[in-house]
């Protein structure tokens, strides 16, 4: 009888594995909620997901609407869990709890419990991000040896061509190969760090260092689960090794700059002006994302 109980437990066990595995895949499925959507009761939301939180402020009209609502709240899997409540832009006033169920890759939320009485119960998002057929070109800096800005709540993570990449409208940023947990963290930290810039040394085409800049300048302070090593600028060097030129700390290769001398010296002067005192990766020991800060 024992052994029995065993078994019953062991495979409610490997069920509850399975079905947070299944959630764990379905949330992998789509990239990102924020944008623009529309609702059956005939508002417009404007959806922002930050890691796992997910906010909207929405309104049935922009001039003098009959209702105005934001949510807040918190998703697990395919599901999300909330509260909304009307603020007094428009003539509602209503609160209360909602869960939602994210379908059809991130394209579709339904309302799954509304015992609060919300009017709305199904939106669609208004820009769907369906695969593209064809390739987008990688963003290309204004000028030599410049940034380019961007807006970070306007990137987006999608799948091009079977490649996982970071887009900002009709350009890719970075990409990320078949690793999708690797773009989707590069999100996080450009979020989490509002980097707004990123900066080319020579064409960024053959460019050997890139770095990001954020909103008030240098990226700084840390972030949880963050792959960096500490730099000192004052003990790094340029130096050739095996033919190629680096920068180095002691014995340690930071960057490779091949056989472009002049550029390495460029990039240590960066390093320096900017006063960068650790270099991070998100995913592989070869990854396509590194970034500076303090």
């Amino acid at each position: 009888m024992q052994s029995n109980d065993d078994g019953v437990i062991s495979i409610k066990t490997i069920l509850a594995g399975v079905i947070m595995l299944i959630f764990t895949l379905a949330a992998s499925a789509w990239a990102d909620l924020s944008g623009k959507w529309s609702c059956d009761d005939g508002g417009t939301y404007y959806l922002r997901q930050t890691g796992r939180q997910l906010y909207w402020y929405a309104e049935s009209n922009a001039s003098s609407p009959a209702w105005a609502t934001v949510f807040s709240g918190r998703i697990y899997g395919a599901r999300i869990k909330g509260r909304w409540a009307d603020v007094p832009k428009g003539q509602a006033a209503g609160a209360g709890d909602m869960e939602l169920v994210v379908s059809n890759g991130g394209n579709t939320l339904q309302a799954v419990k509304n015992r609060s009485g919300y009017r709305g119960s199904r939106w669609n998002r208004q820009d769907p991000h369906a695969p593209s057929r064809r390739s987008l070109e990688q963003l290309q800096p204004p000028a030599k040896d410049a940034c380019h800005p961007f807006d970070p709540s306007d990137i987006r993570v999608q799948q091009m061509d079977g490649r996982w990449q970071l887009i900002h409208k009709r350009h890719w940023l970075f990409d990320f190969g078949p690793d999708q947990a690797a773009a989707h963290k590069a999100l996080e930290v450009i979020r989490h760090y509002r980097m707004d810039r990123i900066c080319f040394l020579g064409a960024s085409q053959q460019s050997s260092f890139s770095y990001l800049l954020a909103k008030g300048g240098i990226p700084w302070g840390a972030m949880d689960g963050e792959d960096c090593m500490a730099i000192d600028p004052a003990h790094l060097a340029v130096s050739k090794r095996q033919g190629r030129w680096k920068i180095v700390s002691d014995k340690k290769s930071l960057f490779d700059f091949g056989n472009r001398q002049s550029e390495a010296r460029q990039a240590l002067a960066i390093i320096r002006q900017h006063g960068f005192t650790k270099k991070c990766r998100v995913g592989a020991a070869r990854a396509n994302f590194t970034y500076l800060r303090r």
